[in-house]
């Protein structure tokens, strides 16, 4: 029989919640198995009356059925990057089960146990959060743990039940023998009669199997979540239905803080479908059957806005300008401590032979995920309580933050989450604003209410990558080497604005708007990274490889300018610079040769960055480009890269991560911008604001440098190269270095001739 845990009622006031009280709120309402510790000591709850056993869970990750059934809990979300196979497949793994006999769950219940141990545990306690990379390698460790704990769970109970030594035991795929005497038993089995202990079994590294005899790791699997999305039967956010839901869309206010203050909604309301108007602090939302009779009403509404919003004197170019001027500005600085400080680069800078500067720039860029905005509530009639179904890359913080909006308690908040059609960071949000959409507008109603912004809400009320400026300075000696590098970073603070609780935590450091800025590969004595908070011009938010795409943009892009004024190769500078960093020493070296980097080209030209990701993963991509001098397009023809993430879990998967995350970072940096004045957004759908087209894609090949050291991730490694390799193959083209992001035509051609 499976076994049940009873929540424990939590408190969601902010100084509560951020001191980590005992923690169990509820997400779903079915599939929970019993939360028992996988931590040696801790005590579990024994099955009563082993002998009808139909089910047992040695621990909180992984049940198994009398009938051979092996369920195995999945505590990420599944947005494309195969985790939800991954993670799995893991425990598998270790617990030496027989892969067709597995079935995986996604967590439907939150416990400490489940959280990711690399996700922001200054809460309290691990959290459930997918984004920067962390799912893979977070889980890792514990996902071990728990297959090789079940596993000698097994162990022990066939060696009592056959009265032979535990050390006389092997395991076969979901099978225990006994080579002695020939003896077999399926671990579905052992479930009919074996009782979990009190104190679980201790396991420790030297238990895990060697890489040597991994069945499964390092293969190709099939993915578990490919069938539901080949044939239809995967369900996404967009496309939940519950009994008695309407529909709602909502007309927010075309400048950041402002609000509504005379709404006519005669027209509205007389559109065929239309059921109800309501007005919301920021917006108005209209009520209807249908997705299209609430947007038809939408348009009808005729709505007066307050016009005091600071955003409204905001222009995006002097704003950039500014930027850049604080960033030039050596006596400016903020009280945020700095992201880097190695040596001292004062002494460096003040006896250099030579100082090199330069500037480079990048607008905001929109997420464009396939998958617009949406969220689905049903909010009781006290208010107070909330049946939630979205698609989050961050389980416990909506929790959080739908409570927050409710002003109740986390244990009331059920959520079910979706799968996810392009997260991004998109969807990590601490408050939702879709989400905050559909509870206020069903307490208003008293109905399950769906809210789908349309592409165009999607874009015009999105949250962006920031602005950033940023001023680069090297100290050269006289013989040329660098004895100092200073980047300073003038961007606003992601993290202030999109999750304050973490923000309050973290004293001022903002890790998604200076990822990236730190240099860790390169063996340079004297080091400075800085980050100047700017004042806010738009909505921001995390975007894929956070703050890596315009900071690596920077520096890598910094290097090669080095590497010209030194008179030296580029990639030879990069592979003498990471002498005492053998990693990045082994992927430039093999990009190197992936792409033949010293063979002549006829009308081509080569560019190479590094970068890392998480202090651990490190990529080395190489662009082979074509410049059009007479109209300043740039034609991207082959793209090669080398990684060291670890070991590889799922090589094919590994590639393909890859590959997308080459694409998204070739399409920020060729083409992807936004723009806004005046406080509201220029662009507002994919003619607008333009993507890659398949068309487009280069040729790419990925090799992964695999070895035996835990897994790092990969999701984000690939993007934070492409800028600058592009960029410094256009300077090896023609001379020109642009030093702005997206590296349009207009900005090509104006470097070409300044």
């Amino acid at each position: 029989m499976k076994r049940e845990k009873q929540a424990t009622k939590l408190v969601t006031t902010r100084r509560e919640f951020l001191q980590g009280v005992g923690v169990t709120f509820s997400i779903g309402a079915t599939g929970v198995i019993g939360a028992c510790s996988m931590e040696p000591g801790v005590e579990s709850t024994s099955i009563p009356d082993a002998s009808a056993n139909t089910e047992i869970s040695p621990n909180a990750w992984v049940s198994i059925g009398a009938d051979d059934t092996i369920t195995i809990q999945f505590g990420g979300t599944e947005m494309g990057q195969g985790t939800m196979t991954a993670l799995p497949l893991v425990l598998a793994e270790e617990l030496d089960a027989d892969w067709d006999q597995v079935q995986v769950e996604t967590v439907t219940t939150h416990d400490p146990v489940y959280g990711n141990p690399n996700a922001f545990g200054y809460y309290g306690f691990p959290i459930l959060y997918t984004a920067g990379s962390q799912t893979l390698r977070g889980y890792f460790p514990a996902m071990r743990q728990a297959g090789a704990q079940a596993r000698k769970f097994l162990l022990e109970a066939a060696a009592a039940e056959w009265g032979v030594p535990l050390q006389e035991l092997e395991t076969e795929p979901s099978l225990v023998v006994h080579p002695a005497s020939g003896r077999r038993i399926s671990y579905g089995q052992i479930a009919a009669f074996a009782e979990v202990p009190g104190t679980l079994p201790e396991v420790d590294e030297s238990e895990f199997k060697p890489h040597s005899e991994f069945r499964y790791l390092g293969t190709d699997i099939t993915r578990v979540d490919v069938p539901a999305k080949s044939d239809g039967s995967a369900e996404y956010g967009i496309d939940v239905q519950v009994p008695g839901m309407v529909y709602a869309s909502v007309l927010r206010t075309p400048v950041e803080g402002e609000e509504p203050m005379e709404v006519t909604d005669t027209a509205a309301r007389a559109v065929e479908g239309v059921i109800d108007i309501v007005t919301l602090p920021y917006g108005v939302a209209v009520v209807g059957e249908t997705v299209e009779a609430t947007l038809w009403g939408k348009d009808a509404l005729q709505v007066t806005w307050t016009e005091n919003s600071p955003f409204r004197q905001v222009a995006q170019n002097s704003d950039l300008d500014d930027y850049e001027a604080r960033a030039r500005d050596l006596s400016f600085s903020t009280d945020n401590p700095l992201w880097q400080d190695v040596g001292d680069i004062d002494p460096a800078f003040s006896d250099a032979d030579r100082i090199i500067e330069a500037v480079y720039r990048a607008d905001p860029a929109y997420h464009a995920q396939m998958e617009p905005m949406n969220a689905t509530a049903s909010v009781s009639q006290d208010g107070k309580s909330a049946e939630i179904w979205m698609s989050t890359q961050t389980q416990s913080l909506t929790v959080m933050g739908a409570a927050e909006a409710l002003e109740t308690t986390m244990d009331r908040i059920t959520l079910h989450p979706m799968y996810i059609g392009g997260g991004y960071g998109r969807r990590a949000e601490y408050r939702a604003r879709c989400l905050d959409d559909a509870l206020f507008v069903s307490r208003a109603i008293g109905r399950p209410v769906k809210v789908i912004w349309s592409r165009e809400d999607d874009v015009k009320d999105g949250t962006f990558r920031p602005l950033a400026a940023q001023l680069m300075r090297a100290a050269l000696g006289t013989d040329d080497s660098i004895t100092a590098l200073q980047q300073r970073v003038a961007t606003p603070s992601v993290l202030g604005y999109f999750n304050e609780p973490r923000w309050e935590i973290a004293e001022g450091t903002d890790g998604i708007s200076m990822n990236g800025a730190q240099t860790t590969r390169y063996d340079i004595p004297n080091i400075r990274a800085e980050h100047l908070i700017m004042d806010r011009c738009c909505r921001v938010a995390p975007w894929r490889g956070v703050g890596t795409s315009y900071t690596r943009f920077a520096n890598e892009s910094f290097i090669d300018e080095l590497a010209h004024a030194q008179g030296v190769d580029p990639l030879a500078l990069r592979i003498d610079l990471t002498r005492n960093d053998p990693d990045g020493r082994a992927v430039l070296e093999e990009v190197g040769r992936m792409a033949e980097w010293s063979r002549p080209r006829e009308g081509r030209a080569l560019g190479v960055a590094l970068s890392d990701y998480g202090g651990q993963s490190v990529a080395a991509g190489v662009a082979e480009v074509s410049v059009d001098e007479e109209t300043g397009e740039i034609h991207v023809h082959n793209y090669w890269m080398a990684i060291d993430a670890g070991f590889i879990v799922a090589p094919r998967n590994t590639e393909a991560q890859m590959e997308g995350n080459i694409i998204y970072g070739l399409s920020n940096a060729l083409m992807e911008r936004i723009t806004y004045n005046n406080g509201t957004v220029d662009q507002s759908n994919f003619y607008d604001y333009q993507v890659m087209r398949m068309d487009e894609v280069p040729e790419i090949q990925v090799k992964a440098l695999t070895n035996t050291k835990p897994p790092s991730g990969v999701g984000e490694l690939g993007l934070a190269t492409t800028g600058a390799a592009v960029a410094n193959a256009v300077f090896a083209a023609t001379g020109a270095r642009v030093r702005e992001l997206p590296l349009t035509a207009d900005r090509v051609l104006a470097a070409l001739r300044a």
